[in-house]
């Protein structure tokens, strides 16, 4: 689909494109394997770039044992993406931030033709349609076909690979047909069930839980501006999911924007939030960023008279990124709460990310 303006519309809008010059593939998942073994892990592809040909592509992912808390984080890049970045995007940015003295040591490692740590390259990056296939060294997206949304993910690190099937078990969410947030257009697959295999050096087992998948695509430049968000995107044990974004500003003396707030019901129907209070709890500060992040929170919807505690699985879940922005945090996360329309505990899992706090940074 070219035109950016159009409902989003399916498998079309499965494919990548190209008259984006941002798109995405998000998915996490909460598995459990054998003897005990439980595990969560997040992948995102990026596409990159101002035409509609010679895009670059980015990959992170983190792999976290959630039995005996441990995490691996991984951020990649190809060659198309590095010459963007140091012909176009770092020198747009320092016209607007020109006494960014870390980003400017970036951009110094770049320009030698270098990664600064603890990026790497990916190579020989492909993207078909028809049905939508993303595949590189690193990792792979494969979806059987558009329309249903089904796909094998696999994952390819030094410390484990990883082969899994994800299987929608509810009908995709139109999140934002018109790209009012932040110019992306966004859909969701917020319930899957996913099977499939890890490979380590204890061995092989078999792996079962259930996953979460989005898209995004369309025109921004926030990340040149500095902008951040908060996104949650939580699994509730009673079948309902909820789906929270939160723009903030590149300044920290300016409050960020109202949260916006989807809840998919137990019966695939989706309700919009127009009251959600997001209430940060507890600051975590990266020894290796200097970043500080909020990663504990209490969530209220008064509407559904919903109070929901959201905490990590553990405080460490930075994951670094190329460019001004530096890092994030992208977190495995436990709900707790209470409905109190039924008068009942809420329990429940996630993913919270939270982007754009360089702002925050302390030497």
């Amino acid at each position: 689909m070219n035109d950016l303006r159009a409902p989003i519309s399916i498998p079309e809008d499965a494919a990548p494109h190209p008259d984006s010059n941002l798109e995405w593939w998000y998915c996490y998942a909460f598995i459990n394997g054998e003897g005990g073994r439980r595990y969560a892990l997040m992948i995102t592809f990026f596409r990159v770039g101002e035409l509609p040909r010679l895009k670059g592509h980015y990959l992170i992912y983190s792999l976290i044992r959630l039995d005996r808390p441990g995490h691996i984080a991984r951020s990649f890049l190809d060659r198309t993406l590095f010459f963007q970045m140091t012909g176009l995007y770092l020198p747009s940015y320092f016209l607007i931030k020109p006494n960014d003295k870390i980003t400017w040591g970036q951009y110094g490692t770049l320009f030698k033709g270098k990664l600064p740590s603890p990026h790497s390259w990916i190579k020989d990056v492909s993207v078909g349609s028809r049905p939508t296939q993303l595949q590189c060294d690193r990792a792979d997206l494969i979806f059987k076909d558009d329309t249903s949304q089904n796909f094998t993910l696999r994952i390819h690190d030094q410390e484990a690979r990883i082969e899994l099937e994800f299987t929608p078990s509810k009908r995709l969410t139109a999140i934002d047909e018109k790209g009012t947030l932040n110019g992306l257009y966004y859909y969701s697959s917020t319930r899957n069930s996913v099977k499939g295999r890890i490979h380590h050096e204890e061995g092989t087992e078999r792996l079962s839980g259930e996953g979460w998948f989005d898209h995004q695509w369309g025109r921004n430049y926030e990340l040149l501006k500095g902008e951040g968000w908060n996104w949650f995107g939580l699994q509730l044990d009673d079948g309902r999911e909820l789906l929270i974004s939160q723009l903030h500003a590149a300044k920290s003396a300016v409050p960020p924007a109202p949260p916006t707030a989807i809840i998919i019901l137990k019966d695939r129907a989706s309700i919009s939030v127009n009251d959600t209070k997001l209430q940060p709890l507890r600051v975590w500060r990266s020894a290796k960023s200097g970043m500080s992040y909020p990663i504990e929170w209490h969530i209220s919807i008064p509407d559904y008279r919903l109070e929901l505690h959201v905490a990590p699985v553990l405080d460490n879940q930075e994951m670094p990124i190329i460019g001004p922005i530096r890092a994030i945090w992208e977190g495995a996360c436990v709900v707790t709460g209470m409905d109190h329309n039924s008068h009942k505990p809420i329990s429940g899992k996630g993913f919270v990310e939270l982007a754009g706090y360089a702002k925050y940074a302390k030497p």
